[in-house]
């Protein structure tokens, strides 16, 4: 008959038994905390994920509103500045023909019926269609976001900014052939013409033959003016010249090649 087993053989299984009870018991319990650790690190990873997602849809969307604004923009800008540099043009070239060519004193002092009516007329309007066309432009750009880097409209800006300030102040040109800032936008605006939808500037016939009696109460006083310098330009040679220099800076910005404007003929006074 076998010896029974010994009590420290029963021991010892009994020990390993329990240390395998013990050790899966450990090894089940990591599993699980490691599990949750790594879902909720996977979810930290989606949730940051889904975070920078949105960042970059929404920088994206931006980023596409700002080309969508600057091409709004740039169609404005194509759009306009041809006639508003052809009226930059002839409204310096009035100015520098008043001062350095006695314009006035030929056509208006000596000049026919005829010629008077002409040279104030003309002068008049010529002053009236930049201030249309500047309103035009400045109608149609407002809406549109400024991009900080679109140095082209802010240059725009600044040069219509120039001539509209020696336009109105007199601090120190004086008060001849002035016009105060609200006049200069309701002027602009009763110029411009949308009878066919895009908006216009009035041609000069436009102009004579409509005499509208609402821009004639600022345009009145101008006609004043400008029959003063006829017999005396000094008193406003300064705000003239002022306008003009500012003019030049428009067209050298809207044709810096000269392609429509040669050189020559858009000297400073």
């Amino acid at each position: 008959m076998a010896d029974s087993t010994p009590v420290w053989v029963t021991m010892a299984t009994a020990s390993l038994a329990l240390g395998g009870v013990l050790f899966t018991a450990l090894v089940t319990r990591w599993n699980l905390t490691s599990q949750k650790r790594t879902e909720k690190e996977l979810e930290g990873l989606k949730a940051a994920a889904g975070t920078n997602l949105e960042t970059l849809k929404s920088r994206l969307l931006t980023q596409r509103d700002e080309r969508m604004a600057k091409l709004d923009r740039e169609k404005v800008f194509s759009k306009f500045k041809d006639p508003l540099a052809h009226s930059a043009y002839d409204l310096q070239s009035r100015i520098f023909n008043i001062i350095r060519k006695s314009f006035l004193n030929r056509y208006y002092v000596n000049g026919s019926a005829r010629e008077q009516e002409y040279a104030i007329e003309n002068t008049v309007f010529l002053l009236a269609q930049f201030l249309g066309w500047t309103e035009i432009i400045r109608q149609e750009v407002q809406f549109l976001a400024l991009d900080k880097d679109d140095n082209n409209t802010k240059k725009l800006r600044q040069l219509q900014y120039d001539i509209y300030t020696h336009l109105r102040t007199d601090s120190r040109f004086g008060p001849g052939f002035r016009l105060f800032a609200g006049e200069q936008r309701s002027v602009g605006e009763l110029m411009i013409d949308r009878v066919t939808g895009s908006p216009r500037c009035l041609g000069f016939a436009s102009f004579l033959t409509s005499r509208n009696t609402a821009i004639d109460r600022w345009l009145d006083p101008l006609r004043d003016d400008v029959k003063s310098m006829a017999l005396n330009v000094a008193p406003f040679e300064q705000r003239l010249i002022a306008i003009q220099h500012s003019l030049i800076d428009l067209l050298q910005f809207l044709d810096p090649d000269c392609e429509w404007f040669p050189s020559k003929h858009r000297s400073h006074i």
